[in-house]
């Protein structure tokens, strides 16, 4: 079973993206598969996201806190975030829609059940579209 380590601070988009930045000095590119996850489908100018990083045993899960719904500084920190992973080798985006009760309530699951929803729902991304 892998544990899963929450990040950052809900809503704070650079807080959040220099909470990770340091944790992915332990993680092995080339494996790693980064699933953004958010309750809007279709309205990306508006999505907020937080960003689930799989790497092995090394499970990290942000709040939410990336993307344009967090204004500027959301929409440009997941630009930052996604260009550091794919300089740094990740090929595997995907993207998961949850319903907006089950977004809602992914803290109060227990890790595992939160990890396996989010998975369970994922789908292939084009990491393009998360660029500013």
């Amino acid at each position: 079973m892998k544990g899963m380590e929450t990040l950052g601070f809900k809503g704070m988009p650079e807080q959040t993206l220099a909470q990770i930045k340091p944790k992915l000095k332990k993680l092995h590119f080339p494996t790693m598969t980064v699933i953004l996850v958010t309750d809007r489908q279709g309205d990306r100018a508006r999505s907020r996201y937080r960003v689930l990083l799989e790497a092995g045993k090394h499970v990290f899960f942000s709040e939410e806190a990336f993307g344009p719904g967090f204004g500027e500084a959301g929409a440009k920190a997941l630009s930052e975030l996604i260009a550091t992973l794919k300089g740094s080798g990740v090929r595997r985006f995907k993207e998961a829609v949850l319903p907006p009760d089950v977004y809602a309530a992914l803290d109060d699951m227990p890790h595992q059940q939160a990890l396996e929803r989010v998975l369970a729902s994922a789908a292939q991304a084009d990491p393009k579209i998360y660029a500013a």
